[in-house]
C-alpha cells in the first residue's frame, strides 16, 4: 500500500521529503486529505509542513487547496542539473591538464559564493602535497583572498570585495600582497586576461594559475586550476590551456543540459 512504502519516520527532514516526493508522485495538485493518506503522517502535521514548503517557494498552493511542485524546487533542480553537467564536462579536462603538467589539476564549483571541489587530479609524486595543502573553500578565509581560486571570486563579485572593507588578504608567505591598491590591480588584471596566477602567495614553492567556468548565460560557476611547483608550471601556456578548456567545459555543460533531439522526421508531441 503507498502508505506502508511512505512510512512515517519522524524525522523532520523525512517528513518533508515524504511531502515533497508524494506531490512530485502525483503529477497533478494534490489536496490535503490525499496527501496526508499518501504520507502516513497525522495531518495536522501534513498542513504545517505543506504550509512552510508553500512560504519556501517549494510547493505552491492553488486557490482549491490543493498542492503542486514549486518554483524554488525547479531552480533547485535546475542548479542540480547544471553541477551535474559541470562534473561530467569538466572531468576529462582536468585529468588532460594533469596529463600534460604532471602537476594537481582541479575544478570547483562556486555557487552563492560558496566553493566546493568536484575533481582533483594529480600523480603519487604529489600526493603528499595535497594532503600537506589546505584547500581553503571559505570566501572569508585570507588564504583563499590571496589564491589564484579566490581572485578568480572576488574579481567577479564585488559583493565580496566590498566585505573586506578595504583591508588587503593577510600575507600567508612573505611573498604575499600587502598593499590595497595593488591587490585591486591584481584583480583588474584577472577581469582583463580572464586568468588569476599566483606565485607562492600560498605556500612557498608552488605556484597555481587559475580561470573561471562560466554557464551558457555568462554566470561564473567554478573554477579550473592547476598548482605546481614554482618553475615548472609556464604561466602563459598554462593561461592559453584553461582558457580553452573553460570554453570547451561551458559548451559541454551546455550540451549536457539540452533535451534530446527527437528523430529526424518526427516532432516532439
Amino acid at each position: 500500500m503507498e502508505g506502508e512504502e511512505n512510512r512515517d519516520d519522524r524525522t523532520v527532514t523525512g517528513r518533508v521529503v515524504a511531502v515533497l516526493d508524494a506531490v512530485a508522485a502525483r503529477g497533478e495538485p494534490v489536496g490535503l486529505a490525499d496527501l496526508t493518506r499518501e504520507v502516513g503522517i497525522p495531518k495536522p502535521t501534513v498542513r504545517r509542513i505543506a504550509a512552510d514548503l508553500v512560504a519556501r517557494r517549494m510547493l505552491e498552493r492553488g486557490p482549491d487547496g490543493r498542492y503542486r511542485l514549486g518554483p524554488h524546487l525547479l531552480d533547485l533542480g535546475s542548479r542540480a542539473a547544471l553541477q551535474q553537467g559541470l562534473l561530467t564536462a569538466a572531468t576529462p579536462h582536468v585529468q588532460d591538464l594533469f596529463a600534460r603538467t604532471g602537476e594537481i589539476a582541479w575544478v570547483c564549483r562556486i555557487s552563492d559564493g560558496s566553493i566546493s571541489f568536484m575533481a582533483m587530479a594529480f600523480g603519487a609524486n604529489r600526493a603528499p602535497d595535497v594532503r600537506r595543502g589546505e584547500w581553503p573553500n571559505d570566501p572569508r578565509s585570507p588564504a583563499l583572498q590571496g589564491s589564484a581560486l579566490g581572485r578568480v571570486l572576488l574579481a567577479e563579485r564585488p559583493d565580496l570585495l566590498d566585505g573586506l572593507h578595504g583591508r588587503p588578504p593577510a600575507p600567508q608567505t612573505p611573498r604575499g600582497t600587502t598593499s590595497w591598491p595593488r591587490f585591486l590591480d591584481e584583480l583588474k588584471e584577472v577581469r582583463d586576461t580572464a586568468v588569476a596566477v599566483e606565485h607562492e602567495q600560498i605556500h612557498l614553492g608552488f605556484s597555481c594559475v587559475a580561470t573561471g567556468v562560466r554557464d551558457p548565460g555568462g554566470a561564473l560557476i567554478g573554477c579550473l586550476g592547476v598548482t605546481g611547483r614554482t618553475g615548472r608550471l609556464s604561466t602563459r601556456s598554462m593561461a592559453r590551456l584553461l582558457r580553452v578548456a573553460a570554453e570547451d567545459i561551458t559548451r559541454g555543460a551546455e550540451t549536457l543540459l539540452e533535451p534530446p533531439r527527437p528523430p529526424e522526421g518526427r516532432q516532439p508531441s
